[in-house]
């Protein structure tokens, strides 16, 4: 065992063969390694990301203020989501979070309205709700906004850089989750043996992927496929980051970042911890550029839960316009996409959330 142990070390046989790119937000600083959900957004920062300045607080939100102690009376919204709601390319103030908190302000002048933007570009369900679990219920929100989908359907390779062999075989829950036993992680640091095995034995089960046939999940989502360019790369940190050795691998046939059964159970936790602590929750249905109206596993779990939707098709797609009058590029909102989410929710958490209140 000991001369095993020796012969992988000074061999280099236990390390990472495989790793996924840097995804862009990486390359200029905008987030930093997060342990408990992969990457945060970088705090007190200020740099110009995608044509627009962001500016970040102490707890890197994206904000030029710092949230502080709940004011008495103040209601305060906790909008969770992945890059729409971050808002690429659109000012810190024109996120449909930041058109929100003014226009309820505008609304009703009897209290005072908080809209906290936590939404961080390649998010997953599963790294927001983590977010709340953690550390969103510190903030003492009133009303949860949830926008998740397209990241879900995503493969495993649409992570940080971090990301091996271990992510590229897992799902983000499953990923985490091997994260935090802590005899696991006290082996893979101390035995070169065991890093050995763990390394190819996920290697074994991404060449067994690699043998199945495909189906996209995204066109059962009402999306269009979406050709990401190749992530996965060789792992030699010595070569060219700016030409990395492309591993060749079919991403396409690798684990979604969440599977079905793990995004349904992400809602139900998700309403499950709100109606613990008291939060009421709005789930948005994302819709993009090449979006469809469509039925899915969110829409259903809102029916069957009777939690609030807003179907965000019906804003971001007007009749009698094209995508490009609501959306910058195939993903992202522009300008008027944002002002209109942000009325549409206005509209409904006035009617739904706060005349009830009263």
């Amino acid at each position: 065992m000991a001369a095993a142990e020796i012969g992988i070390r000074v061999w280099d046989l236990a390390d990472p063969g495989i790793r996924t790119m840097p995804l862009p937000g990486e390359y200029q600083g905008l987030f930093r390694p997060d342990e408990e959900l992969f990457w945060s957004l970088s705090p007190n920062l200020r740099l110009r990301f995608q044509g627009e300045t962001v500016v970040t607080n102490a707890m890197g939100f994206r904000a030029s203020q710092e949230v502080g102690d709940k004011l008495p009376g103040e209601f305060r919204i906790l909008s969770l989501g992945e890059s729409t709601t971050f808002g690429p390319g659109v000012a810190n103030d024109r996120t449909y979070s930041a058109v929100l908190e003014r226009l309820l302000q505008e609304t009703d002048d009897t209290r005072s309205f908080r809209v906290i933007n936590a939404g961080v570009p390649a998010y997953s369900s599963f790294q927001s709700l983590m977010y709340l679990k953690r550390r969103g219920l510190a903030l003492e929100p009133d009303l949860v906004l949830f926008y998740h989908e397209l990241n879900d359907f995503l493969p495993s390779s649409l992570r940080d850089s971090s990301n091996n062999e271990i992510g590229l075989s897992s799902t983000d829950r499953q990923l985490f989750e091997s994260r935090q036993g802590q005899v696991d992680r006290k082996l893979l640091s101390w035995s070169a043996i065991y890093r050995f095995l763990v390394f190819r034995a996920a290697r074994y089960r991404i060449a067994r992927l690699q043998q199945d046939q495909v189906q996209n999940p995204l066109v059962d989502i009402g999306l269009p496929d979406i050709g990401l360019p190749p992530r996965v790369v060789q792992a030699d940190r010595g070569q060219d980051e700016q030409r990395p050795t492309l591993t060749g691998l079919n991403e396409k046939a690798l684990p979604s970042r969440v599977s079905p059964e793990e995004r349904r159970q992400h809602f139900d936790e998700l309403a499950s911890l709100c109606e613990e602590n008291g939060i009421q929750l709005l789930l948005i249905h994302p819709s993009y550029a090449g979006s469809k109206r469509h039925e899915c596993i969110l829409t259903e779990f809102c029916s069957e839960r009777q939690v609030a939707m807003l179907e965000a098709y019906d804003v971001l797609h007007p009749d009698g316009s094209g995508p490009a009058t609501m959306f910058r590029d195939s993903w992202h909102p522009r300008l008027a996409g944002h002002r209109a989410l942000a009325q549409a929710l206005s509209r409904k958490i006035s009617k739904e959330f706060l005349d009830r209140d009263r």
